[in-house]
């Protein structure tokens, strides 16, 4: 299952039901929203990744922490919390890197989607967190074949957790995953 199947099956259809709520769209609007939203998300962890000059430390454990995984089941939970907008704007600190880069990825998903750049910003937060989920979820899923899984052996952070086939080179195994888990 990919990424955006992922986010769409989430919590039974409730993420969804949600971002059209709140963002006034309807649920095929919200659907679009949610994976032009996911897919720039996921860029972004790809990016940080693969950048030398970035400490990846923070995502590997973002990915690792199994509360955003859960966060795909239920994401009510999290979404009427009342620390959604706190936690929400942490996860995106971390995938970003910054407040400027978010807004980078708000304009770039407006321009790419249609949508107002305005309505993105505020649902950046939201959905960070369930992207990360979601990419966490799918790192850990059943359909990811045994020898695309990590080799704890060669673990060394983020780096070795994505080097599934031990080459020594991310490259050719987070293009796979894109690939998977985009479309």
């Amino acid at each position: 299952m990919g990424l955006m199947d992922i986010l769409m099956q989430a919590g039974g259809g409730s993420l969804i039901d949600q971002v059209a709520k709140q963002a006034g769209l309807s649920p095929e609007q919200a659907q679009d929203l949610v994976k032009s939203v996911g897919s720039a998300m996921a860029g972004q962890v790809k990016g940080r990744i693969e950048s030398p000059k970035v400490d990846s430390g923070d995502l590997e454990d973002l990915l690792r922490d199994s509360k955003y995984a859960h966060m795909i089941d239920k994401p009510d939970d999290f979404l009427n919390s009342g620390k959604r907008e706190e936690e929400g704007i942490e996860v995106l600190k971390h995938v970003t890197g910054s407040r400027e880069v978010s807004r980078e990825v708000a304009s770039e998903v407006a321009n790419k989607s249609g949508f107002d750049t305005s309505l993105i910003k505020s649902l950046l937060p939201m959905l960070a967190p369930l992207v990360i989920g979601a990419l966490s979820k799918g790192l850990a899923s059943d359909d990811v074949p045994v020898n695309m899984k990590p080799s704890r052996e060669s673990d060394n952070g983020l780096m070795g957790m994505l080097d599934f086939d031990n080459d020594g080179s991310i490259m050719d195994d987070v293009a796979g995953l894109a690939m998977k888990y985009i479309f």
